[in-house]
């Protein structure tokens, strides 16, 4: 039995909610008042702290509420994922020390702490997801955990057994082409080509976007789009194992109309961020890669990492190449104009294309 699965049994034993803030959401969400801002009137301008710290007050608050969008969450109603979820975003994605993640905690609970004394706040006083959710990450020092070592082996064990469609092309999409998470959610039918003609016939859209510039069998990421932290945009070539994978995804994709390549499984949209996260690399590869004393989660960031690893360690592949796939500033690239960007791809690309096709490493799904 699980944790998860013993915590709700025991839940359920005595009567008690896992989530006990979800059914206050909406009604937080009807009386639009913020109570981060109740917070600030009625605690934190009583502090005698400094301007910079009040600073710092206020942009941990700010960052919570937009993660917390991302999960349609009211900020005021988290459950301890949310909050884990937050530290993954606060050291994973923004890269930010152990000891950076604990003053935004630290920020964050004095708000929550603040609701638990107050009559006027639902928030019971024996429940603290913030706290629940420190105790049981390690937020220690002594510089950023390693995530841990897998050979390709071991990796394609894993890959094998994801047996959800989406999710195992979401997955080999990520270690073979290093995307962020924003940018998976973000990829459009129109920027992607593969040569098939069943998915081709099915959807007029497919490869479409001008950054293409007709290529076969490639995928175009923006670097202008809301979510791509990258400052440039790149084509990246797709192998014979991830376009096989894509296109048993989209032969039974919903075709609702939707541009988004891949769609959430309940509402069939765009999916989120932290969905990538939450429903495809936790379940497929915890609890045996969750986080330890010796290393740090296997999240989706994994993937990218295993893929700058296998280019510049394994393959040894030039450092301006890899920064190009990865969509890193590449040295002496002016983006001037469109045909500056015209020439920054097509260059870069046809550097790493066949490089790329030929090297590689293989998944065998």
């Amino acid at each position: 039995m699980s944790d998860n699965d013993a915590r709700r049994q025991l839940a359920d034993a005595f009567g008690r909610e896992l989530d006990p803030l979800a059914q206050y959401a909406s009604t937080f969400e009807e009386t639009g008042i913020d109570p981060f801002e109740v917070y600030v009137e009625e605690r934190l301008s009583t502090k005698d702290i400094s301007d910079s710290a009040v600073g710092e007050y206020h942009r941990t608050f700010r960052e919570w509420k937009k993660h917390m969008s991302t999960v349609d969450r009211h900020p005021a109603c988290p459950n301890e994922d949310h909050v884990k979820g937050f530290i993954d975003y606060l050291r994973d994605d923004r890269g930010n020390a152990p000891g950076t993640v604990k003053n935004r905690l630290m920020y964050l609970n004095a708000p929550y702490q603040y609701w638990q004394d107050d009559a006027a706040f639902p928030h019971p006083t024996d429940y603290n997801p913030i706290e629940l959710a420190k105790d049981t990450v390690n937020l220690n020092g002594g510089g950023p955990k390693e995530p841990p070592r897998l050979t390709l082996d071991e990796l394609q064990d894993v890959v094998s057994d994801i047996t959800h469609i989406r999710d195992r092309a979401i997955v080999v999409l990520q270690l073979k082409l290093g995307l962020r998470a924003t940018e998976v959610c973000n990829i459009k039918l129109s920027e992607l080509h593969i040569q098939n003609s069943d998915v081709l016939d099915h959807y007029d859209d497919m490869g479409t976007a001008s950054g293409l510039q007709g290529r076969k069998n490639a995928l175009y990421i923006p670097h202008d789009r809301k979510g791509n932290k990258s400052r440039r945009p790149r084509l990246l070539p797709l192998d014979d194992e991830l376009r096989a994978v894509l296109v048993r995804y989209l032969l039974i994709r919903p075709d609702n109309g939707e541009p988004w390549l891949f769609l959430s499984k309940n509402g069939r949209v765009q999916m989120r961020k932290t969905a990538i996260n939450r429903d495809v690399w936790k379940p497929n590869f915890h609890p045996e890669y969750a986080e330890t004393e010796d290393h740090r989660a296997i999240t989706s960031h994994f993937g990218r990492h295993y893929f700058t690893t296998y280019w510049r360690v394994k393959e040894d592949l030039n450092q301006e190449l890899v920064k190009y796939m990865r969509g890193d500033t590449v040295g002496g690239t002016q983006l001037s104009d469109q045909g500056a960007i015209r020439h920054y791809l097509h260059t870069y690309y046809e550097d790493i294309e066949e490089e790329y096709r030929e090297r590689i490493f293989k998944l065998n799904v």
